[in-house]
């Protein structure tokens, strides 16, 4: 992509060029994978991790505030717009929770709140029955030691349960990643109480 301005190849996917310093907002309608050039074709949930922090860095050299200081207080607000659009993008897409949430409110199956899991299933039963019994180990606990079982167990629950939604994803099966998401959502708060 070339810079409207001087024509110069544009160091980044954003619309911001360190030849000329002119700096333009992102269209309101930049998904957070197209702001990291991400592929549009593949699973939207699969993200390769280190590669999201390498663009993040190359990103917010070209974008910072500090590298626009010196052009004038439109371009270095500018450059603050875009290296908080470039942050919440990344942040958004870093961890798996927000990740799923961003995609599945772009598919028009946003998670809330009150979203549960309402199934009578012996799954269910048993699925719950293992978050109650995390959450009071976590809180008996005296020790890290007497914690780190119950860690290992919900993060095998979570490698499992990311993988079902990577599958679903890659399906477009939206009701049913929002039912795994919401089995995620109770995942990481046994992760976070911990």
């Amino acid at each position: 992509k070339n810079c409207p301005s001087c024509s110069q190849p544009l160091p980044t996917s954003l619309p911001a060029c360190s030849n000329c310093w002119n700096i333009w907002s992102l269209p309101a309608d930049t998904s957070y994978h197209e702001i990291f050039s991400l592929p549009k074709e593949s699973n939207p949930f699969v993200i390769d991790a280190n590669a999201l922090k390498q663009k993040f860095r190359q990103m917010q050299a070209t974008c910072h505030p500090d590298t626009w200081a010196t052009q004038g207080q439109d371009k270095q607000d500018a450059a603050q717009a875009l290296s908080s659009a470039v942050n919440h993008a990344y942040q958004t897409l870093l961890q798996p929770m927000p990740r799923i949430e961003y995609i599945l409110t772009l598919n028009g199956n946003p998670l809330s709140e009150t979203d549960t899991l309402e199934d009578e299933s012996d799954k269910f039963l048993d699925f719950m029955m293992n978050i109650m019994m995390a959450r009071e180990e976590i809180e008996s606990a005296e020790t890290r030691e007497q914690v780190e079982p119950v860690l290992e167990r919900n993060q095998e629950m979570m490698d499992e349960t990311l993988k079902q939604i990577e599958g679903l994803v890659e399906e477009k099966k939206w009701p049913e990643v929002k039912r795994a998401s919401v089995r995620l959502k109770y995942l990481d708060g046994i992760r976070k109480a911990a």
